[in-house]
């Protein structure tokens, strides 16, 4: 399969969900929020996201190393830290800007979100693994859509348990 017909593919998947979005939307749900609520929720919790990784992955690398573990050890502490800063990070943007929402729901949103960008880069790594120098366009994209992932992850989760 080449590369075009791959981003063929992904460009049918991603006008089925867009679709299947807007029929959702189309049925009127009462309790919609506004379009600025949203997107201060998407922003926030999408600017955060790289920060509470690689901010809880030092930090936590730093503090165990100097209560004397190993390298090794610390290495997986600070794994463990950074993908919990990240869900933690990205559930943020839901519960400051929203209302009436659950917090334990963003924050199960953005594990979901989490796990949706890991198989995001295993997609990347199936389209260009060959040659990244030549993915171009295709890679600033899909990096992006990563990262904001737990993001709109969470914001899902936390809109879907408003009251």
């Amino acid at each position: 399969m080449t590369v075009r017909s791959r981003l063929r593919v992904i460009g049918a998947l991603v006008f089925a969900l867009l679709l299947a979005g807007e029929q959702a939307m189309a049925q009127g749900d009462p309790s919609a929020q506004s379009a600025p609520r949203i997107f201060g929720q998407l922003a926030l919790g999408t600017a955060l996201t790289p920060v509470g990784f690689f901010g809880a992955g030092w930090a936590t690398k730093h503090a165990v190393r100097r209560m004397g573990w190993t390298d090794e050890n610390a290495s997986r502490a600070a794994f463990v830290a950074a993908y919990s800063g990240t869900a933690l990070a990205a559930a943020s943007g839901p519960v400051v800007f929203g209302r009436d929402g659950k917090s334990a729901a963003a924050l199960g949103g953005s594990v979901v979100g989490i796990g949706a960008a890991a198989l995001s880069v295993r997609l990347g790594n199936w389209l260009w693994d060959d040659d990244r120098r030549h993915c171009g366009f295709g890679c600033w994209t899909l990096g992006a859509v990563t990262v904001a992932l737990p993001s709109i992850g969470a914001t899902v989760a936390y809109a879907a348990s408003r009251r």
